[in-house]
């Protein structure tokens, strides 16, 4: 598997992404891309879709304090976003 660059700077549960093994939401970014870790499972795995799996309205997610900003996990900063 490859290593994560990047990652939201929010929680994976922000983006409504839940374990897609056990349905939990006791999740956190994995190191590898495209995966969650599950506490509760205690495996990296691919989740659910979340909020990704539609059309997102940006204004929405602003509204209900969810953003998509990014961290550069090999740098330690904000991952421009332009």
């Amino acid at each position: 598997m490859k290593k994560r660059q990047w990652c939201y700077s929010q929680n994976p549960k922000v983006y409504c992404i839940k374990c897609d093994k056990c349905d939990g939401d006791n999740i956190q970014w994995s190191e590898f891309e495209g995966k969650i870790w599950c506490y509760d499972c205690e495996i990296d795995t691919k989740g659910t879709g979340g909020i990704f799996d539609g059309p997102i309205s940006k204004g929405i997610c602003e509204m209900m304090g969810i953003h998509f900003d990014k961290i550069d996990l090999r740098e330690g900063g904000d991952v421009d976003q332009s």
